[in-house]
């Protein structure tokens, strides 16, 4: 038989399996994360999920969160899983990235990998190199419900969690609640170079703090009814991103860092 039909016969076969399957859900935040998911449903993220539901004969349902609130619904079951975290000691608690047969993070069945970037208050005397941090005050600007707030904790920085949004973040530090801020997202850096309220007030660090591969995390209850389900959606991921397809889609739509 002919590849191009194998290949095919297996996406129909797939398809048919799946018919009867419930729709799975899976959790995004409700805040802008340019360019892998939008507050509105739209974003990379969500288009790769797009195109491993053809390849897979699944369903999908994508429901934007508060982040803790998506953690908790993934935690209890309500959500099966959840769209673009990085791997961490906490989460591997109630969910499951991709793994390795050593049991570490798989990259290659990642969502994405991205920088984490690290902004300072101009003339505070804070300075970053990639590896120490200088933060006199030891007041650090992060969002709520993200690891980097653990890592920074880590680090003896007290950690100012009340941001949301990668702009909650910038505001803070502009006024001056703090000298370092660590941010997700590309937005923070958008706005700093489009934003006069941020204009000789902040600066970003010419290190990024830290680079993740970012996944679909799956929560335990989910994956442990249907392990090969799960599987086979990650394995799709893999197969999606390695497509001319979604890689031109891809370079469309990520604005350079300005660390590459």
């Amino acid at each position: 038989m002919p590849h191009a039909v194998l290949t095919t016969a297996v996406v129909l076969a797939l398809a048919a399996a799946r018919a009867g399957a419930a729709p799975l859900n899976f959790c995004f935040e409700d805040v802008p994360q340019a360019p892998w998911t939008m507050p509105d449903g739209s974003g990379l993220n969500i288009e790769l999920l797009k195109r491993v539901a053809r390849l897979t004969g699944e369903q999908f349902n994508y429901v934007a969160r508060p982040w803790k609130r998506c953690e908790a619904e993934t935690r209890s079951g309500v959500m099966d899983g959840m769209i673009g975290p990085s791997d961490n000691p906490r989460r591997r608690t109630f969910s499951l990235p991709p793994l390795r047969a050593d049991g570490t993070q798989d990259p290659e069945r990642a969502m994405y990998r991205d920088h984490v970037d690290l902004y300072l208050r101009t003339d505070s005397g804070a300075s970053w190199d990639g590896k120490t941090l200088v933060n006199p005050r030891k007041m650090v600007v992060a969002q709520r419900g993200y690891y980097i707030v653990e890592m920074l904790q880590a680090r003896g920085q007290s950690v100012i969690d009340t941001a949301k949004a990668a702009e909650d973040g910038l505001k803070l530090l502009a006024a001056g609640s703090a000298d370092v801020a660590v941010l997700m997202g590309r937005d923070a850096q958008a706005l700093l170079q489009d934003d006069p309220r941020y204009l000789g007030k902040v600066a970003l660090a010419k290190q990024p703090f830290a680079t993740f591969d970012f996944h679909l995390m799956v929560g335990r209850k989910s994956y442990d009814k249907d392990p090969k389900r799960f599987e086979a959606i990650w394995n799709a991921i893999a197969k999606v991103r390695a497509t001319t397809d979604y890689q031109r889609l891809e370079q469309s739509q990520v604005r350079p860092h300005d660390h590459d």
